[in-house]
């Protein structure tokens, strides 16, 4: 059953004098169960895109397209049924877990307002349920850890809290942004065993915002790959990762350190992403692709099928990508 529904979505925000663009006609959809990852460079619109399926936008955001979550519209819903949809349905932890707790409130008393507000439970009851999440996580000692404040906590205890608060109403639906950013690789790895476990136990979808590939092969079922605030490149993990067919999607996939491959510089992809409000002519990532010919320069590819299965890219190049030194 398809649980989100995303159609054309385009995000704008309202300037001074001006509008800008951060995502352009952006599709995608998401089965119960399933795990999506959106990649790309910081500034790609991975966020935003996040943001605008609960309404969390700023003040001068403006969505348009379509939002279909179990066949419900999200865009242009009022704020009293978007905070039902975010108090039951679907959940985000957003990057920076320090930022989001209450720094003056004891973790406990955080989880339990939570259950008290949105499922109407008694003090006891959540106090109960809130250590049972706690134990979920993989917490050790979770009523210790309930009677400290978020300063007491290290970073992946943070982390963790917060996918538990997330949790603590059973969401269809798991948002998470960067969430193993400037964690240590040890506890990046338990993260990930975490987050498996739970879509398991609890069968919900996740959608996981990251530039970290590593991340993404360890965790997802399907990839979008976004670029200057499109979809370049959409499909399964082990398509786009064994047989990469936009240029940025090779690109970002050979600046993966490889452990097993020993090497004295890293490789990158040239040049920097460009700026939303001077896009080039044309495909917007030719200025840095080792593919490009006459046409990329002219004309803005369409996201199209392809090749077997729900493939998609947004290339003029049509043959398969094997880096030669010729090509540019």
């Amino acid at each position: 059953m398809t649980l989100l529904d995303v159609t054309d979505l385009s995000i704008g925000f309202h300037m001074p004098g001006r509008d800008v663009q951060v995502v352009n006609r952006v599709s995608f959809s998401l089965q119960q169960g399933e795990t999506l990852a959106i990649v790309g460079e910081s500034g790609s619109g991975k966020t935003q895109t996040a943001f605008s399926l609960i309404g969390l936008l700023a003040k001068n955001g403006y969505a348009s397209g379509s939002v279909k979550f179990e066949g419900q519209e999200l865009l242009g819903l009022r704020e009293r049924g978007l905070n039902k949809v975010r108090s039951e349905k679907i959940a985000m932890i957003f990057q920076d877990p320090m930022t989001s707790l209450n720094p003056y409130i004891r973790i406990g008393e955080q989880l339990v307002e939570v259950l008290t507000l949105h499922k109407g439970m008694t003090r006891a009851a959540a106090q109960a349920e809130s250590l049972r999440m706690l134990d979920a996580v993989k917490l050790p000692d979770a009523r210790n850890i309930a009677n400290r404040f978020p300063h007491e906590c290290s970073g992946g205890m943070r982390q963790r809290i917060m996918i538990a608060m997330a949790l603590l109403c059973r969401p269809k639906l798991l948002i998470a942004d960067e969430p193993t950013t400037a964690l240590d690789v040890t506890v990046q790895a338990q993260m990930l065993e975490l987050f498996t476990s739970l879509t398991a136990e609890f069968g919900t979808a996740l959608i996981i915002i990251t530039h970290d590939l590593g991340v993404v092969a360890g965790l997802a079922d399907k990839m979008l790959v976004m670029y200057a605030g499109r979809a370049v490149e959409t499909g399964t993990v082990d398509e786009l990762f064994y047989d990469p067919r936009h240029p940025y999607t090779l690109g970002l996939l050979n600046s993966t350190p490889n452990v097993e491959v020993r090497t004295e510089r890293l490789n990158t992809i040239t040049g920097t992403p460009p700026n939303l409000e001077q896009l080039p002519r044309g495909c917007a990532f030719h200025p840095r692709c080792a593919f490009r010919f006459e046409t990329c320069f002219v004309e803005t590819p369409e996201l199209v099928p392809f090749g077997q299965g729900d493939r998609r890219k947004a290339c003029h190049y049509a043959k398969p990508l094997v880096l030669e030194e010729n090509v540019a």
